[in-house]
């Protein structure tokens, strides 16, 4: 079942100490973390180039996304050969 609400939810998950952080930051000048990420919305929104240009040098390395990849998932037992590519 979807869910009811207007505006779905965005979840990410910073490292602990990057959020805490970031947190203190903003609660320091009485902001909010879904404020601030709304606000970067809207930075983007107005001047993508501008904005992505500012954050090129933040931006975190790529994730791995899914499942770890088995070694070799033909194999079944280790002395076994792994199947010859047939290209």
């Amino acid at each position: 079942m979807s869910s009811q609400h207007r505006d779905p939810a965005l979840t990410i998950r910073p490292p602990a100490d990057l959020r805490q952080a970031v947190t203190g930051e903003l609660n320091e000048r009485n902001l909010e973390v879904q404020a601030f990420v709304v606000a970067c919305f809207n930075a983007l929104m107005a001047d993508p180039d501008g904005f992505l240009g500012d954050l090129s040098e933040h931006w975190p390395d790529k994730k791995p996304r899914g499942r770890p990849r088995k070694a070799d998932q033909a194999r079944t037992h280790p002395d076994q050969e792994a199947p010859q590519d047939p290209r």
